[in-house]
């Protein structure tokens, strides 16, 4: 008996840690069109160049080719509104494709991004591989030549757990500032259960409006650092928002954690000070507010063991991922 429930349990590990993840053949080889500008109106994949760097600070960082998948609505239009989709720490992943599909039939094209082919990841579960900056930095290359394109208007930007690191950061004129000079501004940003261990200046020049849906019970990247952020930096003009979700926790909308998953090695990051919070410095780069930087892997992993403790329980909750399916879409058609 104990031999078989170890084996579900193998199995099941298995399911949630590669079944779930998309065909991680690298679509981007020295034959693939590296694509400067697009003008199609169909569904493909599209390589383009972008740096391969941990922060902000791109000095003698080297370039990448990234890979995206590019998806139009059915139904075709004079102008449209464009969302680009960055996974966290998992990967691309199955349950991705519900949203890229409730975009499209709301009439949005998609640009959803996979950060790791290019970069020989599958999947991190050091969460220090590259940071969530690695994700901004490839995200604001895919605005840059989404914004090339003749029919499209508003961008928006939505990202999970690692993944939603950008789109908080990119709320913050002074970290724009350091990308193309700020020269590319995403019309909105959404985080999804997001790592929110990032602050600024209170007095901080704020871009686009913001969303953080973050959940109640989340152990992995606990809501109380995104409820940080929205007391410190929300203002009369409603410029970010949060949505807190009863009972959600990390994964909340991932169908493959239907019966919940307990890791006793993940880190719980609940721990806040000026050690464990982060910021960007003037020249790009990431540090504590402890001024202890962050510069690759290594040092990412020693602060991740020093701002944490072991165990989290992750687990799928099919109302918090309706309320934010409904909350997405409400939000981007007010953009």
């Amino acid at each position: 008996m104990f031999k078989t429930t170890k084996l579900i349990w193998i199995l099941l590990v298995t399911i949630f840690i590669s079944g779930c993840t998309s065909n991680k053949i690298n679509p981007c080889d020295s034959s693939s069109k590296i694509y400067k500008t697009i003008n199609t109106e169909s569904n493909q994949q599209i390589c383009f160049e972008s740096v391969d760097s941990y922060d902000l600070n791109y000095s003698g960082k080297p370039n990448i080719i990234i890979y995206g998948n590019l998806s139009f609505p059915k139904i075709k239009k004079d102008k449209y509104d464009a969302v680009i989709l960055s996974h966290g720490s998992g990967g691309v992943r199955k349950y991705h494709k519900a949203y890229v599909e409730l975009l499209n039939k709301n009439g949005y094209v998609v640009f959803q991004l996979d950060h790791y082919k290019a970069r020989n990841i599958r999947y991190d579960k050091t969460f220090s591989k590259v940071s969530g900056i690695t994700f901004m930095n490839d995200s604001y290359k895919a605005l840059k030549l989404i914004k090339s394109h003749p029919k499209i208007n508003k961008v928006s930007y939505i990202g999970w757990s690692q993944g939603g690191v950008g789109p908080i950061l990119s709320h913050f004129k002074r970290v724009t500032d350091l990308i193309d000079d700020g020269r590319y501004i995403f019309d909105s940003s959404v985080a999804i259960y997001p790592y929110c261990g990032f602050t600024f200046d209170k007095d901080s020049v704020l871009n686009n409006p913001l969303l953080m849906l973050t959940g109640r019970d989340d152990d992995l990247t606990p809501e109380r650092a995104c409820i940080n952020i929205y007391e410190k930096f929300n203002r009369d003009d409603n410029n970010i928002n949060l949505i807190s979700l009863e009972g959600a926790r990390h994964g909340y909308d991932n169908p493959f954690l239907f019966f919940g998953f307990e890791f006793e090695n993940y880190p719980s990051l609940h721990i806040i000070n000026d050690d464990c919070t982060l910021t960007v410095s003037n020249r790009g780069e990431i540090m504590s507010l402890s001024n202890q930087k962050i510069t690759g892997p290594k040092e990412s992993a020693a602060k991740l063991s020093e701002c944490s403790t072991n165990g989290v329980y992750v687990k799928y909750s099919p109302h918090a991922t309706e309320i934010t399916f409904e909350e997405i879409i409400k939000f981007l058609k007010k953009i």
